[in-house]
């Protein structure tokens, strides 16, 4: 049933909500208009947060993978070398060209001689769209990228200038691509928020998700061929990590854009050029962990808080109070935004006790928290309006 056609029967139990409520409500909020906004701070005063980790990566940056709020940075616009972390935009577009992940491409004469990470494919071999992407992101096999770029664009050029028309579009204005694979040459690079973004629209995607999260897989392609492969990714190795890729080059030294969830919210966090792997997951371990205390699950509002006051023609303002509770999962420091659907002041007649008002909704950080009903109620004589 619509709670707002229901029969207002709460009247007691609300008013003395009311009553007990509003004092811890009072100074919290500021009146705003009928259909207007309003901000209400934190309802209790928390310590300031621990200082974040130290880092020994030249440029990184923590953000939240929810609404792509940036909780940490250092020197994040810094053009570096991205190393295998291309192969991320690679991973996207061809899961963006392929809707059929079992159909076979072929592998392009250029992996004939084709260096470094792969799994060893010949010209000429068939392989799946599916075979070929875990391979590229567990592996971070070249020959891999190779075979999918060929198939979409018929060659790696121009694939790249695919590449580099998608990072325009999805506001990377740090990057530019001149390979597919992440091999370092002139010209060659990302930013850390720029990898950031990538990472964090790229695991919107159900199917890139689970390609990532993928720690070991067995590649497999015809005739009979079968390469078992591990991820690099270290971050796999705890209960709370789900992605997404590493790199590593002489020139680059230890990427990351790696993915996880060791709080209330999933996050993302980009280390580039840190001196070895065993510190780059330890410093992106510090900064997930860091950055996850910055988090809580809050009482937005409780069923009987008084949230507005209304004006009426010729007589006493009304009280406009919550119905249900909201909870949600905030920042510590984050401001919580009301935004009202009410009726114009000041109301023609006034309401009674339990009629409804309208609603309001609550946001954070760019996130809708939830949307809560109003019902006209009366408050106890002595005690102030909201």
């Amino acid at each position: 049933m619509d709670r707002r056609s229901h029969p207002w029967s709460r009247t007691a139990r609300l008013t003395l909500a009311v009553a007990l409520g509003v004092a811890a409500l009072v100074g919290l909020v500021f009146a705003a208009g009928s259909n207007g906004v309003r901000d209400v701070a934190r309802a209790d005063t928390t310590a300031a947060a621990a200082a974040a980790p130290a880092v020994g990566a030249r440029s990184a940056i923590l953000i939240d993978r929810r609404t792509g709020k940036v909780l940490w940075s250092k020197s994040p616009d810094r053009r570096l070398a991205p190393a295998s972390c291309t192969k991320i935009m690679t991973a996207l577009l061809a899961l963006e060209h392929y809707k059929n992940l079992s159909r076979y491409i072929r592998a392009p004469a250029s992996v004939a001689s084709q260096p470094g990470a792969g799994i060893r494919l010949h010209v000429g071999d068939r392989i799946t769209v599916r075979q070929a992407l875990k391979a590229l992101m567990v592996k971070s096999a070249n020959d891999a990228a190779l075979t999918l770029a060929s198939a979409i664009s018929g060659s790696e050029s121009r694939f790249v200038r695919k590449m580099n028309r998608r990072a325009k579009k999805l506001g990377l204005t740090r990057t530019h691509f001149v390979n597919c694979r992440g091999k370092p040459v002139r010209g060659h690079y990302m930013s850390a928020r720029d990898l950031a973004k990538l990472g964090r629209y790229a695991m919107r995607n159900a199917r890139f998700r689970a390609i990532v999260d993928t720690q070991t897989a067995v590649i497999r392609w015809p005739p009979s061929h079968a390469v078992r492969v591990t991820s690099h990714n270290r971050l796999l190795d705890y209960p709370w990590g789900d992605g997404i890729k590493t790199g590593s080059t002489k020139a680059s030294k230890a990427v990351l854009a790696g993915s996880g969830r060791p709080g209330l919210v999933p996050l993302i966090v980009v280390t580039m050029r840190e001196p070895t792997r065993a510190r780059e997951v330890k410093d992106a371990v510090a900064l997930l962990m860091w950055g996850s205390e910055l988090y809580e699950n809050r009482q937005i509002v409780a069923g009987g808080d008084a949230v507005k006051e209304l004006m009426v023609s010729g007589g006493d303002p009304v009280t406009a109070v919550a119905v249900a509770d909201l909870t949600a999962v905030v920042r510590k420091a984050a401001t919580v935004r009301l935004i009202f659907d009410l009726p114009a002041e000041p109301l023609a007649t006034r309401p009674a006790d339990g009629d409804p008002l309208g609603t309001v909704t609550y946001r954070s950080d760019g996130l809708v928290l939830g949307r809560v009903d109003l019902v006209a109620a009366t408050l106890p004589a002595g005690f102030p309006s909201p």
